[in-house]
């Protein structure tokens, strides 16, 4: 009996002894270790990168579930997996630590797709202005392998044709150093095409095309070198060289497309930071992200462009009630130094992200922009459907399905373009919003059916698709 008790009591002592070393607290505990099961091709070590838990990291209790929803989100954040389950296996009171499990389904990785895309900026464009004219289609085949080695790194092959010629070879590697903070990506790009938007008036490209000659060639050789030092925090460093050639029947109809010539050759180096701090990077409920890019086109080497400008972009997504929500997007951009007014370069409102609800079938130029896109979110679905053997795709199969209905609203502006005198959207506030219905299937395919108008009163219906692939 006398030595149980001292057998009691020296395991208390010893494990006030180590709660005290550790610095834990009756309200805390400690984790021992994490597990992670259900990966067969991505590496332990770059799941247990991507999360913010870390063997031995001292925990408040009553932050443990929070702590556990957090990094559930940062796993399906990296598009790698369709499911993620963070469990606490083991709670050891006497020792006040616990063992954690992650259990994750695999995504599919390898897309060897064909290629139906559309020439024109956006769908609505291809739809109403060109008349749905199947030969401004573009056809080939997309290789993208998502997790190439099990690293998240990401290579890519693309060989179109049809009304835009393009080769693009890609490889992405985001850890390249055992402490997993240093990454590399590399790029080079071939873009010929027999059409090209040579200037802009009333606010709408002006294209010339020619069936007999190649009218647009691009050569474009891209290198990036990252730093993470944070899950949060992206750095980024690209050098880029960029060669451009119009045809010569070309360079007359818009003598400022070029600094002079028919041809145009440049580096480039950019620096851009970004904090990730979004529920979801594909459709985020909660949080806030920013990013910050200085662009310097020209270093001395060619004189055919010298230009520097800065771009600054900030998104927080308030969550009013459980199924209502609001979101606000806010993007500017300056140029400091411009030795010439050109007509490339300055693709402002209306061109990829950049675009305001009603205006899809405008573009504003300038070497300046501001905006501000705003939606306030109703839920009216989340669910997850059980697809069975329907699909034949195991990791496809639980299909997490979301519908939000949204009011929107956006204002923005585009100016010192010099092109402003057959273009009156220029140098004015715009403001232009609708309802919409977005689609979000397997957290990061995204659709957006939207019903918009502009200040003229131009009403439309409009169609928005985002996917990580």
């Amino acid at each position: 009996m006398y030595f149980i008790k001292t057998s009691l009591w020296l395991m208390l002592l010893t494990t006030l002894l180590a709660a005290e070393a550790r610095g834990i607290e009756a309200d805390e505990v400690w984790i021992k270790h994490i597990t992670v099961q259900g990966n067969k091709k991505t590496k332990s070590a770059l799941i247990l990168r991507e999360i913010d838990l870390a063997s031995g990291d001292t925990i408040m209790i009553h932050d443990l579930t929070s702590r556990i929803d957090q990094n559930e989100n940062l796993l399906i954040n990296t598009g790698l997996f369709n499911e993620v389950e963070i469990n606490i296996e083991d709670w050891n009171e006497n020792e006040q630590s616990i063992a954690i499990s992650i259990k994750v389904v695999e995504s599919w990785y390898i897309y060897p797709l064909p290629i139906l895309s559309l020439a024109d900026r956006n769908f609505n464009v291809w739809w109403v202005e060109h008349n749905h004219s199947l030969e401004r289609l573009n056809y080939g085949v997309r290789f993208t392998y998502v997790n190439f080695t099990g690293n998240r790194d990401k290579l890519k092959l693309i060989l179109q044709g049809g009304y835009k010629r393009k080769i693009l070879l890609q490889y992405e590697r985001p850890y390249i150093n055992a402490a997993k903070t240093l990454g590399l990506s590399a790029r080079v790009f071939i873009d010929h095409k027999r059409e090209f938007a040579y200037e802009t008036r009333f606010n709408k490209q002006q294209f010339y095309s020619d069936d007999n000659n190649l009218l647009f060639k691009s050569f474009k050789s891209i290198l990036t070198f990252h730093y993470r030092p944070k899950v949060e925090s992206y750095h980024d460093v690209l050098i880029k060289y960029e060669k451009t050639r119009i045809h010569e029947s070309a360079a007359d109809l818009n003598p400022h497309y070029f600094l002079s010539g028919n041809k145009q050759q440049f580096f480039e180096v950019t620096y851009s930071f970004a904090r990730e701090r979004r529920d979801s990077r594909f459709y985020p409920l909660n949080g806030n992200y920013l990013q910050a890019w200085a662009h310097k086109e020209g270093v001395g080497i060619f004189n055919d462009v010298d230009r520097f400008y800065t771009i600054l972009a900030y998104a927080h997504y308030f969550p009013i009630r459980p199924k209502i929500n609001f979101e606000v997007r806010l993007k500017g951009k300056h140029e400091w130094l411009n030795q010439g007014i050109l007509y490339t370069g300055l693709d402002a409102l209306g061109y990829g992200e950049d675009f305001l609800r009603g205006y899809e079938y405008y573009v504003v130029d300038g070497s300046d922009f501001a905006y501000a896109r705003n939606s306030l979110r109703f839920n009216i679905l989340n669910r997850n459907f059980d697809l069975k053997k329907k699909m034949p795709l195991e990791s496809y199969r639980n299909l997490p399905v979301m519908l939000w209905f949204s009011v929107n609203t956006d204002i923005g502006i585009a100016g010192r373009s010099g092109f402003n005198e057959d273009n009156p959207f220029n140098d004015r506030w715009l403001m232009g919003g609708g309802i919409g219905l977005d689609i979000i299937l397997y957290h990061k395919f995204v659709f957006q059916v939207e019903y918009s108008m502009n200040h003229l009163k131009e009403k439309g219906l409009f169609l928005h698709i985002r996917s990580d692939i």
